[in-house]
């Protein structure tokens, strides 16, 4: 746990080369599925998402009722080239996420979750309405500020994902994540983007 733990400090701070010894060790210890989700995230923000791939399958065989980490898998395999198999993860995630909501109505993360995989499926008017919802229910979660950043730029609304985006960071959002963030290429590209982000790395180091 300590190792992970370490880990888990190192990725929130951006630092995911470092993370990667520390969740290598607890799994060498006591192997469980967050601690190989998290290094699939690690893999994920270095851009080496084949072996993100790996990490991330083994964390659903482990557990395989996890809406996150199937939607976790199916970003993995859609940056590696592989949309069939992500589409079929982000099926399968969208299917226990509405599971999640049939015991709990009210939770905006598995509605701010839902939201992104319809984005990324390309279901602009779902992935609306579920990110809508979940702000509404937890306006002041860092999370789905960041969440509401991603769902706007996948579904063409640039405006909307950086007014999202400065709230997260505002916040404290690692702007780190922002600026390797694959989901916000779009937003990326713009000059407003640069501004914003330099801003705020400047701000939290």
């Amino acid at each position: 746990m300590g190792y992970g733990d370490v880990g888990s400090v190192y990725l929130r701070e951006g630092k995911w080369n470092e993370a990667i010894p520390h969740y290598q060790k607890a799994l060498s210890i006591s192997p469980d599925s967050p601690t190989y989700s998290n290094l699939g995230t690690a893999y994920f923000w270095l851009k080496r998402y084949d072996e993100s791939v790996a990490m991330y399958q083994k964390a659903t065989e482990m557990t395989p009722n996890n809406e996150e980490l199937f939607g976790n898998l199916g970003d993995a395999q859609r940056w590696s080239g592989h949309s069939d198999l992500a589409a079929a993860a982000y099926d399968k995630a969208i299917s226990l996420a509405f599971q999640q909501l049939q015991v709990n109505p009210r939770s905006a993360g598995t509605m701010g979750d839902l939201a992104l995989y319809y984005a990324k499926k390309g279901d602009a008017s779902n992935a609306q309405q579920y990110i809508q919802q979940a702000r509404a229910i937890s306006p002041d979660d860092i999370y789905l500020m960041y969440s509401e950043a991603q769902v706007k730029t996948l579904i063409g609304k640039p405006e909307e994902a950086l007014k999202a985006l400065r709230l997260a960071l505002e916040k404290g959002y690692a702007a780190q994540e922002a600026w390797n963030d694959p989901e916000l290429q779009k937003l990326q590209a713009l000059p407003q983007f640069s501004q914003l982000v330099k801003q705020f790395t400047k701000k939290n180091h």
